[in-house]
């Protein structure tokens, strides 16, 4: 049985097409450091062209990897019921939507900064050492691969809805000795009195 395995890429622009595989299930701290470890071989590794010592000058750290997601297995997607696809797709949609909101806050920070890097104002030399960072580059480019990952599978989640929101209201199992929710009961609330020889 192949050993389940975890991809990584890196924020940093200059090394656009690196990927990483290392043993894993999840994206945790030590499939990340794993990573790190296997980048730093790689760089350390004169016969590996993939990378250079001097590839990432300003340093690397388990914050700069993104998880690549494997292609979706279709031969299992198929065997699962529609409306069990549809509660995964929306519950990878709150994790995007959370992932989101916090990376937005961290980036909303900065937008002093960037607004003033389009004022005809000299910069401070406080805003100069604040936005060439590489936490100012970083934090906007979480923002943007996050909000980038929420608006491509919106499309997704909201077919998953259309299939799961009609679920939630209308649960009814017709058939044999079954019940039906949508069948609506009495009133009151209480059974009606059975009739006697036509009366009551």
């Amino acid at each position: 049985m192949p050993k389940s395995t975890v991809r990584y890429t890196t924020t940093n622009l200059n090394e656009l097409g690196l990927f990483v595989e290392v043993t894993g299930k999840t994206d945790n701290e030590r499939t990340r450091q794993k990573a790190i470890e296997e980048i730093q071989r790689r760089m350390d590794d004169p016969d590996d062209t993939s990378l250079s010592p001097e590839s990432f000058a300003d340093g690397l750290s388990m914050d700069d990897l993104i998880v690549v997601e494997p292609p979706a297995n279709d031969d299992v997607e198929d065997n699962e019921p529609e409306i069990v696809q549809a509660v995964k797709a929306i519950a990878n949609l709150a994790s995007l939507r959370v992932n989101l909101e916090e990376v937005h806050q961290q980036a909303l920070e900065l937008r002093p900064l960037i607004e003033a890097l389009f004022q005809p104002e000299p910069l401070t030399p406080e805003q100069m050492q604040q936005v060439t960072d590489k936490n100012f580059t970083k934090t906007l480019i979480k923002f943007a691969e996050a909000k980038a990952a929420r608006d491509k599978f919106l499309p997704i989640a909201q077919s998953a809805w259309d299939v799961l929101e009609p679920a939630l209201e209308n649960v009814g199992i017709k058939g044999d000795g079954g019940i039906d929710e949508s069948e609506s009961e009495p009133a009151s609330g209480t059974p009606q009195k059975s009739t006697k020889n036509g009366k009551k």
